[in-house]
Formats: C-alpha cells, structure tokens, sequence
C-alpha cells in the first residue's frame, strides 16, 4: 500500500488482481496508479468515510496477495477459527 499527498489532495494505492482493478476502475474515485498500474495497483483520490469499509477488505487482499507465505498461513489461521 502507497499513500500521498498533491494539490489534488490525498491518494491511497494498493495492488489488486486484474479482474478488481477492472470494476474499480469504473467508478469515479479510482483511477490507475501511475507507473505501477500495468502491475494491478489502482489508487483513489480522497476517500471518504463510506469509502472505508471496501477499502479495508482490498487493503487486507493486498497485503495477503504480497505477503509471505508464513505470514498469510498466520492470518488464516487467526481469522478462520
């Protein structure tokens, strides 16, 4: 995950798998993040506090899609008890 900040204001960036960065590149608050987004990483500008919620499940898919695989067996095993 990547956040920043311009005179548009503040972005977060997170890879996704093709088939999501598609249907989140269809609403109007995500847009492809430069130089990366051939990659799958989709950005939004602003978010805003309804937005939270479906980011919190892709930011979570993100991080499990990157991480080791130690720690994603970790996770499962926390979360799936």
């Amino acid at each position: 995950m990547i956040s920043g900040e311009s005179e548009k204001g503040f972005s977060l960036s997170f890879k996704s798998d093709r088939e999501t960065q598609e249907l989140l590149l269809q609403k109007e608050k995500f847009f492809k993040t430069p130089y990366i987004g051939h990659h799958g990483w989709v950005s939004i500008q602003n978010p805003d506090r309804e937005d939270w919620d479906d980011l919190t499940y892709l930011i979570k898919e993100a991080y499990l899609r990157a991480a080791p695989k130690r720690l994603v067996k970790k996770w499962n095993e926390l979360h799936n008890k």
